[in-house]
């Protein structure tokens, strides 16, 4: 594959990210939802998108994986009451999954309040990481 379309294919997947999170956002605006899915404010849903991937790409291994295994695998991960939909036990799984993770998490929606809330460093970790096309790293 040429350099050019390597550019171009990651420019139109973060394009599509940002889209798909945007459009996620409307939906869960005050005009439209008083609450998201988890039962948060949606009015309080931090609008903390990365307009870029930071400098410092985040870690799947060191700074990702831990992250979802502590916040999304009790439900998503085999015998979990979302592994039927969803199974974020590897990393395959997560990357198949990215596009919905990043929506559900940008809306707060996920993880639901019982799971135990992502902290202002996980969020921002998780979607840096989203925006830099999820790599494994």
């Amino acid at each position: 594959m040429r350099p050019q379309a390597v550019v171009s294919r990651g420019r139109a997947l973060t394009l599509a990210l940002l889209a798909a999170a945007a459009w996620t956002a409307l939906e869960c605006s005050p005009a439209t939802s008083s609450t998201t899915d988890g039962g948060a404010d949606a009015a309080a849903c931090p609008q903390d998108l990365p307009a870029s991937c930071p400098a410092r790409v985040p870690s799947y291994q060191t700074d990702v994986e831990g992250i979802i295994a502590s916040k999304c695998n009790g439900c998503h991960t085999d015998g979990g009451v979302g592994s039927s939909k969803f199974d974020f036990s590897t990393y395959a799984s997560v990357y198949a999954d990215r596009s919905s993770m990043l929506n559900q998490i940008y809306a707060c929606r996920m993880p639901p309040p019982d799971a135990g809330a992502l902290t202002p460093d996980e969020r921002a970790l998780l979607l840096a990481w989203f925006v830099c096309h999820a790599p494994n790293n």
